[in-house]
């Protein structure tokens, strides 16, 4: 219910006072006034006897002309002797009521409303009009007493009446022994009523009960001096607890990492502080290492929320996810290519053969040209398109009808190139064209052969065949002597 009458819509109340206007007029030829008389019959209401302080209504009067072919008048209204407001009754009839009003705010305590006469002007049945002095009617007063309580809680009770003044739950009698305010809910302006604070046991003369320096309806323990909070709402004070936010995470430690006690998620990125440090992700940052992927993000990809490149690849952990790659394996394919090193060569590192031409990107040296893989020679020019692959100076095609390999400079390794062998009338296929135990390259005469290095392979040939010989003939009688 409301505190105070100004809570209440304002209702216009009806005042009334009844003025019965009676004028005796005695003249001669002068047409001077004689005697003048007011008989008022103290017709003074309220339309609303249950009218309270702070209340706007409407004072009324009625004036009647029983003397005169018209009249006029201006009709003053006085409350303990202070005008309140005048109103005009103009060219009232003979015989006839004018109802005069003005508007006003109730006050509380004792009201004396007067209403008077003034300004009267008269109309004669000769036509003729006069005005009447003031003084001649000063006398005459229509008076009446009202008292105007108060409704201090609103709850259409006057303060006379009402056993509880402010409606705060308490007795205006124990208030008065309290020595609270009877007409205030909340003596000590904390925000509790006083009779809710005297349930609580604490004092409704005092905002601050355990002088901790916070109001009581702020304090979660207004009657203990050592406590007023409890972030984590365990009933236990956040002095005494360990763990304030209840996330896990002390708060002596959260001091060191600069997280917030009093806030189970410091960073508000869905992790609570305890578990980012036991997941090594930093509780006051939503992204720990900066890579563009919040860490619970990370968390449940399976990624490390405090390392931007978790599998080393050189892709930090959104380009991986932006390119599909595989964020906890360096090369996704398995091609033997990392999927940094694919994306800076621009092949495809969920592709093993970007060019799809057969040979996987770690091999192919063109792995973006479906017509080249290799460039023997490394002249910058695909085999496909390289006349001679080796660089040796015989064509590929010459190599091919002669047998010889075009992918090697020195087909049978003996030291001299193909194109030096042909030069020289050598086989490119053999390394001892002359077959005389001596490489073509450290033969003088490579085409032909050295007589006596041949005698001596021929005789050491046939020296080891005969050894080999008398072995065998040992082993075989030796085997006829134990049967």
């Amino acid at each position: 219910m409301s505190s105070g009458p100004n809570h209440r819509q304002p209702a216009l109340r009806h005042l009334a006072v009844f003025l019965v206007f009676l004028v005796s007029v005695f003249g001669g030829p002068s047409a001077a006034w004689t005697a003048f008389n007011f008989v008022a019959n103290q017709g003074i209401w309220l339309s609303d006897a249950k009218a309270f302080a702070g209340d706007k209504v409407k004072l009324y009067t009625v004036v009647v002309n029983n003397d005169f072919a018209a009249l006029s008048a201006s009709v003053n209204f006085y409350n303990n002797d202070q005008l309140i407001g005048s109103a005009q009754a103009n060219d009232i009839q003979f015989e006839q009521a004018r109802q005069v009003w003005v508007e006003y705010q109730l006050p509380a305590g004792t009201s004396r409303i007067t209403a008077s006469l003034s300004d009267i002007i008269v109309k004669k049945n000769n036509g003729e009009r006069s005005q009447i002095p003031n003084e001649e009617a000063a006398g005459s007063l229509a008076v009446k007493e009202f008292q105007i309580d108060l409704d201090t809680d609103g709850d259409e009770v006057g303060n006379i009446q009402d056993s509880d003044d402010d409606n705060d739950g308490l007795e205006d009698v124990r208030e008065q022994e309290l020595g609270t305010d009877p007409l205030k809910i909340d003596t000590d302006a904390d925000g509790l009523a006083d009779g809710d604070e005297v349930r609580l046991a604490l004092d409704p003369r005092k905002s601050d009960t355990d002088g901790d320096g916070r109001t009581d309806k702020e304090d979660l323990f207004p009657a203990d001096k050592d406590e007023w909070a409890d972030a984590d709402q365990d009933a236990q004070g956040d002095n005494a607890d360990p763990d304030d936010d209840n996330d896990k995470l002390p708060d002596a430690d959260e001091a060191a990492l600069g997280s917030d006690p009093h806030q189970a998620d410091t960073d508000g990125d869905g992790l609570a502080d305890g578990e980012e440090k036991e997941k090594g992700s930093d509780p006051t940052k939503s992204d720990s290492d900066g890579d563009g992927i919040s860490d619970p993000d990370e968390i449940k990809a399976g990624t490390k929320p405090d390392q931007a490149d978790t599998d080393g690849d050189g892709l930090t952990d959104l380009e991986e996810k932006e390119g599909r790659t595989n964020p906890n394996q360096p090369d996704t394919d398995l091609d033997g290519v990392s999927d940094g090193d694919e994306v800076k060569r621009g092949t495809d590192p969920t592709n093993t053969d970007t060019d799809g031409d057969g040979v996987d990107d770690l091999s192919d040296q063109f792995p973006l040209d479906q017509r080249e893989a290799r460039d023997t020679d490394r002249d910058g020019s695909g085999d496909n398109a390289d006349p001679d692959d080796d660089n040796d100076k015989v064509s590929d095609q010459d190599e091919e009808s002669s047998g010889s390999d075009p992918a090697k400079i020195d087909t049978d390794g003996d030291g001299l190139s193909d194109y030096e062998e042909r030069l020289k009338g050598t086989d490119a296929l053999s390394a001892d064209s002359d077959a005389d135990g001596r490489l073509d390259s450290d033969d003088v005469q490579p085409l032909e052969p050295n007589r006596r290095r041949v005698n001596q392979y021929l005789y050491v040939g046939a020296s080891l065949s005969f050894l080999a010989f008398l072995a065998v003939a040992a082993l075989y009688a030796k085997g006829r002597g134990r049967q």
